[in-house]
C-alpha cells in the first residue's frame, strides 16, 4: 500500500482525529486549553515515530508581550530525521479565533460531519492542515516510504494574535533547523502561497468630556464624535482604491489595499443618562507587497489626527497593536516549483501562485533566511459561524504533502 492509498483507507480515522482536535477549545485570546492541544498532538507525533519537544514560552516573555501568563504558551517541535542532506520545516498553528453563536452541531467546538463537510471552529483555520500534515507523515511511515528530506514540524501558538509567542518565538530562539519551510495555510486547492499581505492594527481612543444627560451641552459626547470620525474616514478608504495604489498579484489579478474599521469598539458609557467621555475603535489596514508599514502608519495616523482636528472638543490617542510587513517569495524559486509538481500530480491540474490577502506566520521564517511557501486545506467560513472543511480536500491535502515529501526539491 502506497502513502496515497493509506490516506484513503484511513480517511475515517483522519476525520476522527480532526474532530478530536476541534473539540479542544484553543480560543485566542485568551489562549485557553493550549496544553491539552499540545499534549494531544505530541502523543500523535510520538505514536507515528517522530521525536518531540515541547517548549513553554517563559512567563516573563509572555508578560512582556502583554499576555496574561495565567494562560501559558506552548510550542511543539517534532522531527523525523532520515539522514538526508536537506530538511523541510512544516509549520501550523493550533490556536483559533474566539467563537460563539448557534452552529450546525450546537456550539463552535462541537464538531460534526454533514454532506462531506467537517464543521467546527478551527476545522479549516487551521487544525485541518495539522491533521493533513500528520496524516501524510503517518502514511509514509506505515508504507515504509522514507521522505527524501528530513521532516521538521512546529505546531505553534498565537498566530491569530500575530504569532510572536508562537512561530516568532521558535525562530528567534534558534529552534528551527531547516533549509525550506512550508507554512500550512495561505493558499489551497491548486494555488500555492508565495507570500502574504502586511497588516497594521491600531486602537483609536476618542476622548471627550463626560456629563449628566440632563445637561448634555456641558459635555462632549465621545461616542458621537467617534461616529463622525469614522464617517469622515470613509474618504481615506476611497483613496485606497485609486489606480496608483493597485498591485498586480503573481497570477495577474489586480488588488488594492484595504482598511476595516471597528472590528473592536467600545466606550465608557454605562448608563443611559450619561454623556460618554471616552469611546474607542480599532482599525485593520492591510498592506500590499509594494507598500511599507512605516509609510502606511504615518499616513494613517496623519489622516486620523487631521480629521479629529476638525471636530471641536475632542482629542484622539492612537496605539499600535500589531505591525507585520508584507511578505513576498519568488514564484520561480525551486521550492514553489517543486511543490507545484506535487500538487499537479495529486490534483491533476496545474498550480498557480498567489499572495494571500490575510497574514500568516510565513514572514517569520522568510525573514530568517528560509525560502518558504504557504499551502493548506481549503477551509470555508474561517473566523465565522459554521467554519468547515470538505473531507475530500482534507485527504487531498494530506496526499499533496505526502507526494512532496517523497518527491523533494531539486536544486
Amino acid at each position: 500500500m502506497n502513502p496515497g492509498q493509506h490516506i484513503d483507507v484511513n480517511g475515517k480515522r483522519t476525520v476522527a482525529r480532526l474532530a478530536e482536535l476541534v473539540a479542544i477549545p484553543t480560543a485566542n485570546p485568551p489562549g485557553s486549553d493550549y496544553r491539552e492541544a499540545v499534549d494531544n498532538l505530541q502523543q500523535w507525533c510520538g505514536a507515528i515515530g517522530m521525536s518531540t519537544t515541547v517548549h513553554r514560552v517563559p512567563d516573563q516573555v509572555v508578560s512582556a508581550a502583554g499576555v496574561d501568563p495565567e494562560y501559558p504558551r506552548y510550542n511543539l517541535l517534532a522531527r523525523w530525521d532520515v539522514g538526508a542532506a536537506r530538511t523541510v520545516h512544516f509549520n501550523a498553528h493550533y490556536d483559533v479565533v474566539p467563537a460563539s453563536g448557534q452552529w450546525k452541531f450546537g456550539g463552535p467546538f462541537d464538531p460534526g460531519v454533514h454532506k462531506g463537510w467537517m464543521y467546527g471552529r478551527g476545522s479549516g483555520d487551521m487544525k485541518g492542515s495539522i491533521v493533513a500534515l500528520l496524516a501524510a507523515v503517518e502514511a509514509l511511515k506505515a508504507s515504509e516510504q522514507l521522505p527524501v528530506f528530513n521532516i521538521e514540524c512546529s505546531l505553534t501558538a498565537d498566530e491569530e494574535t500575530g504569532g510572536g509567542l508562537g512561530a516568532g518565538h521558535i525562530v528567534a530562539e534558534g529552534l528551527v533547523n531547516a533549509d525550506y519551510v512550508v507554512v500550512c495555510e495561505g493558499a489551497a486547492g491548486t494555488r500555492i502561497g508565495c507570500g502574504h499581505n502586511g497588516v497594521l492594527w491600531l486602537d483609536v481612543q476618542v476622548v471627550g468630556k463626560p456629563a449628566h444627560a440632563a445637561n448634555p451641552d456641558v459635555g462632549v459626547n465621545a461616542f458621537v464624535m467617534m461616529a463622525e470620525l469614522v464617517h469622515r474616514l470613509q474618504s481615506y478608504k476611497k483613496k485606497l482604491a485609486a489606480a496608483s495604489r493597485k498591485y498586480a498579484d503573481l497570477n495577474g489579478d489586480s488588488r488594492s489595499p484595504t482598511v476595516s474599521i471597528g472590528g473592536v469598539f467600545g466606550g465608557s458609557g454605562q448608563k443611559v443618562n450619561t454623556v460618554p467621555g471616552n469611546a474607542s475603535f480599532s482599525i485593520d489596514r492591510r498592506l500590499l507587497p509594494n507598500e511599507r508599514i512605516t509609510a502606511v502608519e504615518e499616513e494613517l495616523r496623519k489622516t486620523i489626527h487631521g480629521v479629529a482636528a476638525a471636530l471641536d472638543g475632542i482629542k484622539v490617542e492612537i496605539k499600535t497593536l500589531l505591525r507585520i510587513e508584507p511578505c513576498l517569495v519568488d514564484g520561480d524559486h525551486v521550492l514553489p516549483t517543486a511543490f507545484a509538481a506535487s500538487l499537479k500530480a495529486v490534483r491533476r491540474r496545474p498550480a498557480s501562485f498567489k499572495i494571500t490577502t490575510g497574514f500568516t506566520d510565513l514572514h517569520y521564517f522568510v525573514r530568517a533566511g528560509l525560502p518558504g511557501i504557504g499551502y493548506g486545506v481549503d477551509g470555508r467560513m474561517g473566523h465565522g459561524i459554521d467554519e468547515r472543511v470538505r473531507i475530500s480536500d482534507l485527504l487531498l491535502t494530506a496526499k499533496t504533502y505526502a507526494n512532496f515529501m517523497m518527491r523533494g526539491v531539486d536544486e
